[in-house]
């Protein structure tokens, strides 16, 4: 708690926002975050566990040894933070990055097919191994350029963003375009394998829709796609979409801007040992910017260091923040009341903690009686009485009760009394 508040401490004001009716890419489009009928775990499970049974079947029927089989890493699978879901601002970072992959079943290729042999094989194991080291910890330059891009963003530093725990961070999903490890890589053994295996390899994950783009935006809906990664000039993009929409370059052409199904901005740039010669963090964070404002792409409920309250709060946003609730109760009807509202509760807090801004409790309860839920039930809080700021406190004592610490600081900085003091305590 003390590190994210001293963050915010450090924290300068910027009151710009690039705004949008939703998170999406225009108001007759927008995307809504109820639309998930399974939770994201279930969804990635249903959309890549046949994909890859596909692909094990298919490299068994290849008779690969068990040397050129070891000579390559495990698969790339996509990995998100535990926010993502939740996430008002969906981004992705997509590129060629590995950094010494590895999953619990081993480190190569021959370790995935003997679990699924086994069938222990779980495509959840890239996202654990995300969850559990991450950006945060690999702290390389491949990380570092879209770590600055979502650092202005949201008004903080590229530093910040790394921090394992910070919510930015966990807010994001992963996705490698190859989804296998490519022959140049350093962690491919070039003894054991030829070239021309390795190009067969591939072509069994592009068949098997494990390193397409279409799949990965219908699986993870992102709002915005940073793809770190281009083919030699005049080579078809190979793992995207026919219908993607090129809509223009930027930057010189070194950017090109995409759109995906109609609603996904892909921003794609080379890979970054390229832009480390030819464009800084600063420059490719600038570029980005200008895009998503040009497009009129919000990037939070609400502005940098916004203090919101429901007098003044404008309609729009009042409308936000209620469609914002209400549809991420309605992926969670398994829930008790009690225990939704908690959760609503650390939903809406994280949203606040990445843009350094508060609420008064008094905004939240209001917030939340409009849940269709708890209007239907007539379970709702009153704003007048002790209700706000208790409800406050006793989400931060379950969240601390139960380990979950990042929750429980997020409902301590972000909801006050009216007399801007902390709410929790």
């Amino acid at each position: 708690m003390c590190q994210i508040a001293e963050r915010r401490k450090r924290t300068a004001r910027h009151s710009s926002s690039l705004r949008l009716g939703a998170a999406g890419l225009g108001k007759s489009k927008a995307r809504k975050l109820g639309e998930y009928k399974m939770n994201l775990d279930e969804v990635v499970r249903d959309a890549y566990a046949c994909r890859t049974s596909a692909f094990f079947e298919k490299i068994k029927a290849m008779n690969l040894t068990d040397k050129e089989l070891s000579a390559i890493p495990s698969l790339f699978l996509p990995g998100w933070g535990e926010n993502y879901e939740s996430s008002f601002f969906k981004v992705a970072i997509a590129g060629k990055e590995t950094l010494t992959w590895e999953n619990e079943y081993g480190d190569s290729l021959k370790c995935d097919l003997t679990a699924h042999a086994k069938g222990r094989y779980d495509v959840l194991a890239s996202c654990r191994r995300f969850r559990e080291q991450g950006p945060s910890q690999w702290h390389n330059v491949f990380w570092q350029y879209p770590a600055t891009a979502l650092a202005k963003l949201f008004n903080t530093t590229r530093d910040e963003i790394l921090q394992k725990d910070d919510p930015r961070l966990r807010s994001i999903a992963w996705f490698n375009g190859h989804a296998i490890e490519t022959i140049d890589s350093k962690g491919v053994d070039k003894s054991g394998i030829s070239w021309e295996k390795m190009c067969a390899i591939q072509q069994v994950v592009d068949e098997c829709g494990l390193s397409d783009f279409e799949t990965f935006v219908k699986v993870f809906r992102p709002n915005v796609i940073f793809y770190f990664y281009k083919n030699e000039s005049g080579v078809p993009n190979r793992n995207f979409h026919p219908d993607f929409e090129k809509v223009q370059s930027w930057g010189n052409g070194i950017i090109d801007e995409y759109r995906l199904d109609g609603q996904t901005l892909l921003i794609q740039a080379p890979h970054t040992t390229y832009l480390r010669r030819h464009l800084s963090q600063g420059a490719l964070a600038d570029i980005v910017y200008e895009i998503l404002k040009t497009r009129g792409i919000k990037r939070s409920l609400c502005d940098n260091d916004a203090v919101l309250d429901f007098y003044r709060m404008s309609a729009v946003e009042w409308s936000a923040w209620v469609e914002f609730a209400r549809t991420e109760a309605e992926k969670h009807s398994d829930m008790g009341n009690m225990q939704l509202s908690r959760h609503l509760m650390a939903v809406v807090a994280n949203e606040l903690v990445k843009s350094n801004a508060t609420m008064n409790a008094q905004t939240l309860v209001l917030i939340l009686n409009e849940v269709d839920r708890f209007r239907q039930d007539n379970w709702r809080y009153s704003p007048e009485r002790r209700g706000p700021c208790s409800s406050v406190r006793g989400a931060y004592n379950e969240y601390k009760k139960i380990g979950k610490s990042t929750e429980a600081d997020h409902i301590a900085l972000a909801f006050t009394k009216l007399d801007g003091s902390y709410a929790y305590e």
